[in-house]
């Protein structure tokens, strides 16, 4: 009979692979844009190639999700600019060109006509033959929407404009693309405005301070000439020379804020509802909202505070707790246009209210409904795992993430990496159902021998669920059996969802080309995750020590970007002098980021193996 550790090796042989299949489902190579939020950059940034907006804490989730075979690009519009303007400005990064904001929005504003220019087009040959996946964070949300109904409508009144003018107006106004635009995906997005602005004497000072924390608590805060606000139509250039907070002192204390074109007024309720009445459902379209919520109701008063964990990572970020607390007692009031503001406003993200983030609504001033064009109800409540046919022209909601507002993409702190990428995978994949396309069917968890009563089941399960690990044998796990070296490092590159078919060489002599763990020991290698036992060998059957894995562990986190936390008190390990040189930093870096805790007597053990269960652990709390 074959041991534990033989089937757990036969399994990866015929299998190996705990990578998720990049091709299957028979996806389509539609490109999937994702739109920042307010203060965001996207690829065009040079401030995204070290910090990604879409994974911040969390490394380039879209480069995960490209590795996964999908097709998603990072546009880079506006950072504080209202919602007309970046969607023009995305219109323009798009097809490539210069952004045409109209001539009748411009002289209404007192801004030029045109602005950022875009060299080259983000999305070649986009049009109805080539539609694209618009997904939007925040403030992004409404840039998509409001993108989507300029394409399908137009602006009659630019159009009168340019031709009173002499001029030509920009396509974008002249409707008849809502073909262009095959979905859309709002993620915690201030639909119906947000009720931060209301509960902050100085909303703009507010945003920008929590702003420049988040800065400061990833590594950019001192960084320069990589942040550019795009606000070139009202004269306002990027300098170089600035730091985030130079830079955003200056244009705040400009006059940009009194021509009422901005972000700032465009998130207030009054306003955002107003866009929205501008904003039909697009019948041919699918729609998807997520919502977040990150507190936690009192009792006695009614009133909702942010959840706080003994994870930093798992609660709501201490640099949105003020205005999140603010929020969750604002109620019983009424906006300057006369919206009333109930209870259910009090469940937020840290800045978006979860209600607004559910779908946009229209407004009379005594009603809020969000409706087709025919009268009828505009959403769906959808329960994130049901096996369904989504239809077009419909707002499907999913149930609220626990999750502020920054953690969805990644967060201020790292959430988690794999629930970040499995996040957008789901996400991805409820997206590329709607092309018709065959798609795999969601599997049982199956492992008998992980019940749910066992302490490391949603551990597994995660993992599972986003292709990282497999088990043993069809219905076993194998939870307390080791874990080699060469299975570790395995693991990580299914975390990366990376593709490691190419590395088909390496400088392990005891690595063969044609093991099945070489691609992964080669990818890890070259990657400076491993450096082997020697300077020649990698010993890929061994055991792996707890010190090895977090060593490997802590190597991927730097390679790939993800910020681990300080959140917790750094503790001494009383057997501190047995670990080695080489790993004692990237256990007490581990353990500040509460990745991992060590034993009940307070050692760490740093030479004992490792069990299948404690490595999917460490990799869920990444």
């Amino acid at each position: 009979m074959k041991t534990p550790q033989q089937l757990l090796q036969q399994t990866l042989e015929v299998g190996a692979c705990l990578l998720p299949d990049a091709a299957s489902g028979g996806r389509t190579p539609y490109p999937a844009v994702f739109v920042h939020g307010l203060l965001g950059w996207g690829a065009r940034d040079a401030l995204y190639r070290a910090v990604p907006y879409w994974g911040l804490a969390a490394g380039d989730v879209l480069g995960y999700l490209n590795t996964c075979g999908y097709d998603c690009r990072a546009a880079s519009v506006g950072i504080i600019s209202s919602a007309w303007d970046r969607a023009c400005e995305l219109y323009a990064e798009l097809t490539g060109g210069t952004a045409d904001y109209g001539i009748a929005h411009a002289q209404r504003f007192g801004h030029a006509r045109f602005g950022t220019a875009y060299p080259a087009p983000l999305v070649p040959d986009w049009g109805a033959d080539r539609p694209i996946d618009l997904v939007g964070h925040s403030f992004g949300g409404a840039t998509a929407r409001l993108l989507l109904q300029l394409l399908a409508d137009g602006c009659p009144e630019e159009v009168q404009a340019a031709a009173a003018a002499g001029e030509t107006p920009s396509p974008l106004f002249t409707g008849g693309k809502a073909g262009w635009v095959h979905a859309l995906v709002a993620i915690a997005a201030p639909h119906d405005g947000s009720t931060f602005l209301d509960v902050q004497p100085d909303a703009a000072d507010a945003l920008s301070t929590l702003f420049l924390g988040a800065a400061r608590a990833l590594g950019i805060s001192a960084f320069k000439g990589v942040y550019d606000f795009r606000l070139d139509q009202f004269g306002i250039r990027r300098d170089d020379n600035e730091t985030f907070a130079q830079a955003l002192d200056r244009v705040l204390k400009s006059d940009f804020l009194s021509h009422n074109d901005n972000a700032f007024l465009d998130l207030t309720i009054d306003k955002s509802l107003e866009i929205n009445k501008g904003i039909a459902i697009q019948p041919n379209v699918y729609y998807f909202s997520y919502a977040g919520d990150q507190t936690s109701t009192d009792p006695l008063t009614g009133n909702h505070y942010p959840t706080v964990s003994a994870i930093p990572s798992n609660g709501m970020c201490a640099l949105m707790m003020p205005g999140s607390v603010n929020m969750g007692k604002y109620y019983d009031k009424y906006t300057a246009g006369g919206i009333y503001i109930d209870q259910s406003w009090l469940p937020n993200d840290g800045l978006v209210n979860t209600v607004s983030a559910l779908y946009p609504t229209t407004t009379d001033k005594n009603t809020t409904e969000c409706l087709k064009r025919d009268g009828t109800q505009g959403w769906v409540n959808y329960d994130g795992y049901s096996d369904i046919t989504f239809r077009p022209g419909i707002w499907y909601v999913m149930p609220a993430t626990r999750a502020d507002h920054m953690q969805f993409v990644g967060g201020i702190a790292n959430k988690s990496v794999i629930e970040t990428h499995l996040f957008y995978r789901n996400l991805m994949d409820d997206i590329y159902s709607t092309y018709g396309s065959v798609q795999p069917t969601e599997t049982p968890f199956p492992f008998t021998d992980v019940p749910e009563s066992r302490w490391s089941y949603p551990y597994i399960k995660q993992l599972y669920d986003a292709g990282v690990v497999s088990g043993t044998s069809a219905t076993t796990f194998e939870p307390t059996a080791v874990v080699t070296r060469a299975q570790f490092v395995t693991m990580l590159a299914g975390l990366q969802g990376a593709d490691a078919s190419a590395y088909t060489s390496g400088r392990f002599t005891d690595v063969p080309a044609n093991a099945w763990y070489a691609p992964y020991v080669n990818w890890a290698a070259d990657n400076g995750i491993v450096y082997g036992v020697s300077d020649t060998e990698f010993a890929p059957n061994d055991e792996i020590s707890r010190q090895d894995m977090a060593a490997m562990l802590y190597r991927y986190a730097g390679q790939f970007g993800i910020q681990l936390g300080t959140g917790n008190p750094a503790i001494t390990f009383t057997d501190e002098a047995d670990i080695a040189g080489y790993a004692l930093p990237a256990v007490e870096g581990l353990q500040r980021a509460g990745v991992i805790s060590g034993m009940p007597d307070g050692s760490f053990r740093p030479r004992d193996t490792a069990t299948r269960e404690q490595a999917c652990v460490m990799l869920c709390l990444l």
